[in-house]
């Protein structure tokens, strides 16, 4: 189940992704950003309000706010990355964070993985790079090289090391408050954090509906992510969000001109691939 709810934080990322791009065209990072975590927490708080008398604030508080720091330095940067980058050269970047998880959660959860799951994680991180690989000058450098033409690139990378920790983090966080109470401090702690480099919030008339749409699917996905990690490592559950960097490349092909179909294909196979290994023999 926990698998389950991991595609679909995969599917409402990749269209988080391909609104994000549009958005970013016209509205500031920052504040596009507050805008769409404070719409998030609108849309859990309701849920999130009767959970929120007994809290252990004391151990708590320290996850929480080490979290939203992190937190809040990633959104950002992602953010920047998609709209500075075509989505085919950052967001695969985001594939090497199953890997990165690989070893922070054993640093910080002492959670392992056996063979096949490892071997499946690999081979989603391997079908994310192939997605970027074919430009005829570089070949199989490309994804590499692209690290260092591409500054939205670079900045995805960080975010993938970020989310590595965050991920391990938010484990904590939703034992020690109901899933749908750890994203509504998240969300809101974040925005918080952020607000006073957005300000003044200025949008222009037929701006709302990026920051409305971007929200709805981030507080329903961070919900959907917090209730998964409950049930299936987290190494697993985020190797299958990931898959939303094939879903966030054919938008890219498809709304943007980017990118290439074969390579989009292989992609995808390896993806499924190492999507079947955890799911059947993790």
């Amino acid at each position: 189940m926990g698998l389950v709810l991991a595609f679909g934080v995969a599917v409402l990322e990749s269209l988080k992704d391909a609104l994000g791009k549009v958005a970013t065209r016209s509205i500031p990072v920052a504040s596009l950003l507050v805008l769409y975590k404070l719409v998030g927490l609108l849309v859990v708080l309701p849920f999130a309000l009767p959970h929120f008398a007994h809290l252990p604030w004391g151990r708590l508080l320290p996850i929480l706010t080490l979290n939203a720091l992190l937190n809040a330095a990633a959104f950002y940067l992602y953010l920047r990355a998609i709209a500075l980058s075509p989505l085919s050269l950052s967001v695969p970047m985001l594939s090497f964070s199953p890997v990165f998880l690989l070893l922070t959660s054993r640093l910080i959860l002492g959670e392992g993985v056996p063979l096949p799951g490892k071997l499946g994680v690999g081979l989603v991180a391997l079908g994310s790079y192939v997605l970027n690989v074919g430009d005829a000058r570089y070949g199989l450098l490309r994804p590499l090289l692209s690290l260092l033409r591409e500054p939205g690139s670079r900045r995805m990378l960080l975010v993938a090391a970020i989310w590595s920790i965050t991920a391990n983090l938010d484990r904590i966080g939703v034992g020690l408050a109901k899933p749908i109470v750890w994203v509504a401090l998240m969300s809101g702690a974040v925005a918080l954090l952020l607000l006073p480099l957005a300000l003044p919030l200025r949008l222009e008339r037929g701006q709302l509906k990026f920051p409305v749409a971007m929200g709805a699917a981030d507080g329903v996905s961070a919900a959907l992510q917090m209730w998964a990690i409950l049930l299936a490592p987290v190494p697993y559950v985020i190797s299958i969000k990931r898959t939303s960097i094939l879903l966030s490349s054919v938008l890219g092909l498809l709304l943007f001109g980017e990118g290439r179909v074969w390579e989009r294909v292989m992609g995808a196979s390896l993806m499924f691939i190492g999507a079947v290994l955890i799911v059947l023999l993790g």
